[in-house]
């Protein structure tokens, strides 16, 4: 059974301090671990109250890791997780609600590593519009808005190694790519998220359709496809090859189908039987010397 560890976090920005960053920087206002199988579906509270004070925070984001890799997801119920041994750590991220709290116009920057599930200390933002900003904004963690500023992420950070992912802006100005444009007078947050891409995992073809490919059938040549042990002469990339490859195509896909996928794939191997009865006539006269 899988260990999944919840958690529900403020983002404390009174004060805010990035290099030292404060002690506490987050209120866990409550917590929870769970032992489950199957997927686990957490409902969040659109607003919670902020630890041992009325103040409330607003969902802003998800963050979901098993110490090797970690996802974001926004704000919103989250998808369903589910865990393997090494279990799941689950965080919703809240901020205050009415502001950043630290007066003036000026917006917060941070850091956030999917990974590790949580803010980083990484020096990773320069201020291209104002650089005499840059180590404020890394240091202090505040950007002033007296006047409009443009912030641009660093390409990765150095102690996780992620690579630059994208900008979350709350109330911080629109982000293009790794800069975000901070229009005058705006009060909110920035955060840079750093996130490996997801890894490419070969698909589970349990009860799909099997094939073989033999010959150059796989780079646009002739030679012949092995289905279900029968082997069966192809033309280079003519109309069969086209719908086998793509009823192969439409019963992988539907793995990831829930309820209908299994309808799906008896329909696409329906239609594999049906098209190479129908070749079979020209495939045969091409064995003997003949067809078109």
């Amino acid at each position: 059974m899988a260990v999944y560890s919840i958690y529900y976090n403020i983002y404390l920005t009174a004060g805010h301090h990035r290099q030292p960053r404060n002690t506490p920087s987050v209120d866990t206002v409550f917590s929870s671990t769970v032992t489950y199988t199957g997927p686990l579906n957490v409902p969040p509270p659109q607003y919670i109250p902020h630890f041992d004070s009325p103040i409330k925070a607003d969902l802003i984001f998800w963050s979901v890791t098993n110490g090797v890799t970690g996802s974001i997801y926004p704000a919103g119920p989250l998808p369903g997780q589910t865990a393997d041994d090494s279990g799941l750590t689950i965080t919703a991220w809240y901020l205050p609600t009415g502001g950043i709290g630290n007066g003036g116009t000026a917006i917060i920057d941070d850091a956030f590593s999917a990974v590790l599930g949580n803010f980083i200390d990484d020096t990773f933002v320069t201020v291209t519009s104002d650089p005499s900003l840059t180590s404020q904004a890394n240091v202090v963690g505040i950007v002033p808005t007296a006047k409009a500023e443009t912030l641009k992420a660093n390409p990765s950070v150095a102690s996780t190694g992620e690579p630059f992912s994208k900008w979350m802006s709350f109330g911080a100005g629109t982000a293009v790519g790794d800069t975000i444009n901070v229009p005058a007078g705006a009060v909110g947050m920035a955060i840079a998220l750093y996130q490996a891409p997801p890894q490419l995992q070969r698909p589970h073809f349990s009860g799909a359709i099997y094939g073989t490919l033999i010959g150059g059938v796989a780079v646009d040549g002739g030679g012949k496809i092995v289905i279900n042990g029968v082997p069966h002469p192809v033309d280079p990339w003519g109309p069969l090859v086209v719908r086998l490859v793509n009823a192969s195509l439409v019963s992988a896909g539907s793995r990831t189908m829930a309820g209908a996928g299994k309808q799906v794939r008896q329909l696409a191997a329906r239609s594999v039987v049906n098209d190479i009865r129908e070749a079979l006539p020209n495939i045969e006269k091409e064995a003997q010397g003949g067809g078109e």
